[in-house]
């Protein structure tokens, strides 16, 4: 029983910085993702935590704005070289139709 659909981005940041997205989506909702690219993201142990708080959220931009901007605020982790809007942008830019210009 599968259904879902691997989606993948790769989003150059205001600064360069490059952030790969590759998730796994069903039903319009997150059920995977692992963010990579060079950008840091400290404590080391941050990043898995946001993936980890990603799934079963919906595809949506208000959403992943809400999400992210929560993981942020309530843990102590700090993204060097991106802005916690970027990784929503690059989340939202794996998928069909809406990439940004």
């Amino acid at each position: 029983m599968s259904g879902a659909t691997s989606l993948s981005a790769d989003y150059k940041a205001l600064g360069g910085k490059l952030l790969r997205v590759r998730l796994r989506e069903m039903g319009e909702r997150i059920e995977s993702v692992k963010l990579s690219g060079d950008f840091f993201l400290i404590p080391e142990d941050s990043l898995p935590k946001l993936e980890k708080m990603l799934e079963d959220v919906p595809l949506k931009e208000k959403e992943l704005k809400l999400l992210v901007d929560r993981f942020f605020r309530g843990t102590s982790a700090h993204a060097l070289g991106v802005a916690p809007d970027d990784f929503v942008k690059a989340i939202l830019a794996a998928k069909p139709g809406e990439a940004e210009c």
